[in-house]
């Protein structure tokens, strides 16, 4: 929904989709089918790639000659990886965007500079310090940051989603103790958790507690990530 939103401010009406051919790619694709139908965005080619893949240059033709406005892909390194050298050596102009599969420097350190450019969708971790001093995240974000890299390197917003998980239930566990069934109601009535990933608001509902606000979109420029508007 995110992506959308963008591509439909953008004025991007045609879509080509590239995806991994796994659950990951195909939980996406099913998703943005789904929601891009509804918003009015045709979807102009679709094409799939094995994770393990060296080469998607047969893809990427057909997506040439669709002639789209822009370009998603939903994969994860080493095949996102492949998919975007292949894009940049074909010559291709619609500007392409990636899902939150790419968000760590793993993926930049594989392409190299042809990830210049590349737009995704993420969680405000990567960014953490171009935040404004407003956003209720930013200082938790800013220490998880410190303290992760200090021990493990570059940050990653997969170790995030863990810190939250774990945090989540040990908030609970100290309110309400051990009972399963406890823990649960407790969870469900989270509210304002601040969290790597967002700020959780659950309900009885609702077990995810995020929505589109905790998403940011990112730019690689240089091989660094910008947040953009």
């Amino acid at each position: 929904s995110k992506l959308i939103d963008y591509f439909k401010a953008k004025g991007y009406k045609k879509i080509a989709f590239l995806s991994v051919n796994n659950a990951f790619g195909d939980g996406g694709r099913v998703q943005f089918e789904t929601q891009a139908a509804k918003a009015g965005l045709q979807i102009v080619a679709k094409e799939k790639f094995g994770a393990t893949d060296s080469d998607m240059t047969s893809q990427l033709t057909k997506v040439k000659a669709a002639s789209p406005d822009a370009v998603l892909v939903w994969a994860i390194p080493p095949a996102a990886s492949v998919v975007t050298r292949n894009y940049r050596q074909l010559g291709i102009e619609a500007p392409l965007f990636h899902s939150h599969g790419i968000a760590n420097k793993t993926f930049i350190d594989q392409v190299g500079k042809a990830a210049d450019g590349v737009i995704f969708p993420i969680g405000k971790l990567l960014v953490a310090e171009q935040l404004p001093d407003s956003d209720p995240q930013k200082a938790t974000l800013l220490k998880y940051a410190k303290d992760y890299e200090a021990k493990y390197g570059p940050r990653s917003a997969f170790g995030g989603i863990a810190w939250d998980s774990a945090n989540l239930l040990i908030q609970a566990i100290s309110k309400v103790g051990q009972d399963p069934a406890q823990i649960r109601d407790e969870l469900e009535a989270t509210k304002n958790f601040v969290g790597i990933s967002g700020v959780f608001n659950f309900t009885t509902q609702d077990h995810n507690g995020l929505d589109a606000n905790s998403l940011i979109f990112v730019k690689i420029e240089n091989g660094k990530w910008k947040l953009i508007q």
